[in-house]
């Protein structure tokens, strides 16, 4: 069986002319299927991308276009199918701002580890203590970035 997966996906929003940029954290959750069954592996990947276009649209049409009305190209800056460190990442529900360290990996783009900590060096020791994301490789230094978070509970609650 394919284990239910947390997806945490980092777009930034920009507008070059307007020299505008924002951040974006998407945490959806991705079902456990069967691994014998690329259909159901397949419904289930779709699911996750359709709750993730849904929390972009909601983003970009609500949220950003009282901040910032200026057309925004989209840009995924990357991806984790792990748990990543910090405990404000764990939200059930979103729509708050979150200070956010991000390495890529060895795996290259979209792969990234990512976390909340204190600064960089705290983010590298916690990422040194946790096994399964200190296998992926990741490349220092890391980026920090201030993201606004949504999870998929946000698309049943009001903006």
């Amino acid at each position: 069986m394919g284990i239910p997966l947390d997806i945490f996906s980092l777009y930034q929003l920009q507008n070059p002319d307007a020299h505008c940029q924002h951040y974006l954290l998407l945490k959806v959750r991705q079902a456990e299927f069967n691994n014998a069954d690329q259909g159901e592996y397949d419904f289930v990947a779709q699911m996750a991308d359709a709750k993730r276009d849904a929390l972009l649209k909601l983003y970009s049409t609500i949220i950003l276009a009282h901040e910032c009305a200026n057309h925004h190209e989209i840009t995924l800056l990357g991806e984790l199918q792990n748990a990543p460190i910090g405990d404000e990442l764990y939200q059930e529900v979103g729509k708050l701002y979150v200070d956010l360290w991000v390495a890529t990996t060895r795996f290259g783009h979209p792969w990234v580890v990512m976390g909340t900590a204190a600064n960089e060096a705290a983010f590298w020791r916690a990422i040194a203590q946790d096994e399964e994301l200190a296998h992926f490789g990741a490349i220092s230094p890391a980026s920090q970035y201030h993201a606004f978070l949504l999870t998929e509970n946000d698309l049943l609650n009001d903006i």
